[in-house]
């Protein structure tokens, strides 16, 4: 999905929580490596193997331009007159502008460290809960960063893997998205001529699981418990305004179908019925990360952040649609819509705290892997998986919305 921080040309100096996350980040992700050591399964064959796939993000500023360069080559989100070409000189042209950004926020992005802690904790998890499916050793699968698909693969096939279940960290579906990063799993296999290495089957949304819910619900309560507090110390009585926020998409991919608008509306609506349905406080859903001239979704947040400050509301900023701390919360949201509002006269601007590895968030991961391995028939995937969009223009041919070696219970 398109990322905000690529036309960003400017950024401010980051909080000193902020900063101080990031920096334990950068400290932890240089000894790590999660594709080859893993805690729950270190020296021990794997029998489940679960592959958590995401976007990615790059770890240190000379990452940034290899990172951009896979993004506009991805033809899943850009389809561009010479592609190849193309791809490479828009991210040298952004490159300069985007390090900035991740030097405001410590260097580098989280994702990966999130990644590993959510992963660690979600194979544990499973170990104890599934026995007869044990030992589980998950792995990471970027899309744009490393370790990347191809990495993976090989020290799955290094590790002795049979059995893999391919996990989108992604809550709701996109073919922007997931879509991309499966599409890129099975062209990967073909390639490598691993097409019947491992056994596989797919997580490719959950949207609607009610741990899942569950956890952000709890983030949303906490951050209206902490804006009583704050708001009690500035004397200002007013309401606040939760505003769910997720990634936008263009319109033209919506009127295609992608039922990422749907999804991610269906999961706002199921956290406000946790928070008290009617009796839970006002909220709106909006829209962030818009780049270029094209229509994308609306309305955006950051007009949304504006109307509200001018009308002498308050707000607290849900990241709906992100499950860890990463450019958008920590730059777009924490950042960029703080200075906003201050600049329009808001009083009080919150943001709910990210899962990142929120023992509500782990323990979710885990039960949807154990109800998935569970799940008789519709093993494989969900049963919308294989509904291509009414618009469908994909060119990957035999890669849309396929499974390679699907597993037979």
């Amino acid at each position: 999905m398109l990322k905000s921080f690529i036309l960003r040309n400017h950024c401010n100096n980051l909080t000193n929580v902020v900063r101080s996350s990031l920096v334990r980040y950068n400290s932890s992700s240089s000894s790590s490596n999660s594709n080859n050591k893993n805690e729950s399964t270190t020296n021990i064959k794997p029998k489940t193997a679960i592959v958590m796939l995401n976007l990615g993000g790059p770890a240190k500023p000379e990452d940034v331009e290899p990172f951009l360069t896979r993004l506009f080559s991805d033809r899943d989100i850009f389809k561009l007159p010479f592609q190849k070409w193309a791809g490479k000189f828009i991210a040298k042209r952004r490159s300069p502008a985007v390090r900035k950004l991740y030097e405001a926020i410590g260097g580098g992005s989280p994702i990966r460290m999130w990644t590993e802690r959510q992963g660690t904790a979600m194979a544990q998890q499973l170990d104890r809960l599934s026995p007869s499916t044990a030992p589980h050793k998950f792995y990471i699968g970027f899309r744009y960063a490393d370790p990347l698909i191809d990495e993976t693969l090989d020290a799955m096939k290094h590790d002795g893997v049979e059995r893999a279940i391919a996990f989108t960290q992604y809550p709701h579906f996109s073919c922007t998205t997931t879509g991309s990063s499966l599409n890129n799993l099975w062209k990967s296999l073909e390639s490598k001529g691993m097409d019947s290495d491992f056994q596989w089957s797919i997580i490719d949304r959950w949207h609607l699981h009610d741990g899942f819910i569950d956890a952000v619900a709890s983030k949303v309560s906490a951050a209206l418990a902490r804006y009583k507090v704050e708001a009690g110390k500035i004397g200002d009585q007013t309401e606040p305004v939760v505003v769910f926020s997720a990634h936008s998409l263009p319109m033209r991919t919506v009127e295609r179908g992608d039922p990422y608008p749907n999804e991610v509306a269906a999961t706002v609506a199921a956290v406000i019925n946790k928070l008290g349905g009617e009796n839970a406080p006002q909220h709106m859903l909006c829209w962030q990360s818009k780049v270029g001239p094209l229509p994308w979704l609306v309305p955006k947040t950051s007009d949304t952040i504006e109307r509200l400050a001018k009308s002498g509301r308050n707000a607290i900023v849900v990241p709906i649609a992100f499950t860890s701390d990463h450019i958008e919360t920590l730059s777009e949201i924490d950042i960029e819509l703080q200075h906003l509002a201050k600049e329009n006269g808001m009083k009080l601007l919150l943001r709910s705290e990210s899962l990142n590895d929120d023992p509500k968030l782990t323990s979710a991961l885990a039960d949807i892997v154990l109800q998935h391995m569970k799940s008789g028939k519709s093993i494989q995937h969900h049963n919308q998986y294989k509904l291509k969009c009414p618009g469908c223009i994909d060119e990957t041919g035999h890669y849309c919305r396929t499974i390679r070696n699907p597993i037979v219970l």
